[in-house]
């Protein structure tokens, strides 16, 4: 497509030092994705209230499963968020998307907390559940891609990685508001409090800090990259992605996959299992796992800059040789009231899955030219995100089930890691079939 063969230079003007507007970039960004992903993720502590409230079973395991996949339909709404979204983004602009997508993370986040469940109407509570978990679902799927696009073109090249390692700071601070809120209603709220009104609590403030996030990101401006890439804009920019990058999409796809597994295993998905399988204290197993999602938030910024100093191809491999060595050692020592592991295993996620994250999101977001870069970087990831964070809990659970082996989800994170750290081995080229200079 002769559109692809335009390039655009940015000058860097050797600029060494972040500037002030750079910084104030930086910070809406990350607040902004930081109160969207606390509406996200929020759902998945309270999965067993929401299991018994909206899934009524005669087996707890079967409720959780029937929990996790209303979970995993809000990733798959992210396919068509981000088809969504990214059209937007790569034909409109990068800003419009950029406000949109908090907002639609907002509205239904507060419906959550109004819903009635299943004792009072029946089946049309977790019908009602499920429509608002795929808006949801709709606004994740544009979220991140639209972040990442957004601070990357407004960003200097030698920083680029602190960008999205600050970006992701934002993120995972959201993922610790969530921890955070569901340990201290578990520690101060008696379990028919919790039933009746305390889960709903962190679904309606979340709704309200939502719109905070959209009153912040309506003071930035458009990026320069798209300011001049405008009068060049590709027509349908997801059929330009299928048509000549599709081999790039899955590079990137199993890339980022890594992350998304990790994320969902660690911050997820185990605290209910540590509880369910091995009987800890939903407030005891809360509290470590906020503390330890805070350490790994910030730890996103020191390998962001490890990306910018070293490369995120070397931080990157690094991530997937130690899921691949020390995940399944870990979750084969856990035992009811022994924390060792418990602690040795949030270490590990720090460390990978920081390295991964802060790496991953920078090879994803400079892989794809600025014609297709939206489209191209949120196809990639809400694949990753759909198909192997979405079902991370539920075949984690399911594994389980059919095994009886309490350390078989392990085994999710090491065969997604030793895939990815071949992927990243694979020569340099350019998959598409035109070539363009990336801005």
């Amino acid at each position: 497509m002769e559109k692809l063969e335009i390039t655009y230079e940015k000058s860097e003007n050797n600029k060494q030092k972040l500037t002030k507007h750079e910084i104030k970039i930086f910070m809406v960004s990350a607040l902004g994705s930081a109160l969207e992903f606390y509406d996200f993720v929020v759902y998945v502590y309270f999965a067993n209230i929401i299991s018994a409230l909206f899934f009524p079973s005669s087996s707890p395991v079967t409720g959780l499963i029937l929990t996790y996949s209303i979970f995993a339909c809000g990733y798959f709404a992210r396919l068509l968020g981000g088809i969504l979204f990214s059209h937007i983004g790569d034909r409109q602009g990068r800003k419009k998307p950029f406000i949109l997508a908090v907002f639609l993370m907002a509205l239904p986040t507060f419906l959550i907390g109004l819903l009635p469940t299943y004792q009072s109407v029946g089946v049309f509570a977790p019908i009602l559940l499920v429509m608002c978990r795929f808006l949801q679902g709709l606004a994740i799927g544009g979220e991140i891609p639209g972040s990442l696009t957004y601070i990357y073109e407004n960003v200097q090249k030698s920083f680029r990685g602190l960008a999205c390692g600050s970006l992701f700071f934002g993120v995972t601070f959201g993922t610790f508001l969530g921890s955070t809120v569901g340990f201290i209603l578990t520690k101060y709220l008696n379990q028919q409090d919790l039933n009746n009104w305390g889960w709903r609590v962190p679904f309606l403030a979340g709704g309200i800090l939502g719109l905070f996030g959209v009153y912040l990101r309506n003071f930035l401006n458009e990026t320069p990259v798209f300011n001049k890439i405008k009068n060049n804009i590709v027509r349908v920019p997801i059929k330009e992605v299928l048509n000549n990058y599709k081999f790039l999409v899955f590079k990137s796809a199993l890339e980022l996959g890594v992350v998304a597994v990790s994320v969902s295993l660690f911050m997820l998905y185990l605290p209910n299992y540590l509880k369910t399988y091995f009987g800890f204290e939903s407030g005891e197993i809360l509290k470590i796992n906020s503390l330890f999602v805070l350490i790994y938030s910030l730890t996103n910024i020191l390998f962001g800059w490890f990306c910018d100093k070293y490369g995120p191809e070397k931080v990157f491999r690094f991530s997937c040789i130690i899921f691949a060595l020390f995940v399944y050692p870990i979750f084969s020592h856990f035992s009811p009231n022994n924390y060792y592991p418990i602690f040795a295993c949030y270490i590990l996620m720090i460390i990978g899955t920081a390295a991964s994250t802060a790496s991953a999101m920078y090879l994803l977001i400079k892989s794809f030219p600025p014609l297709i870069r939206f489209s191209g970087a949120s196809l990639s990831y809400n694949i990753a995100f759909a198909f192997l964070g979405g079902f991370t809990p539920l075949l984690a659970t399911a594994l389980i089930e059919k095994t009886n082996s309490l350390s078989s989800p392990a085994f999710l994170l090491v065969t997604i890691s030793v895939i990815a750290l071949f992927n990243s081995f694979l020569a340099q080229v350019n998959f598409g079939k035109k070539k363009s200079k990336i801005l």
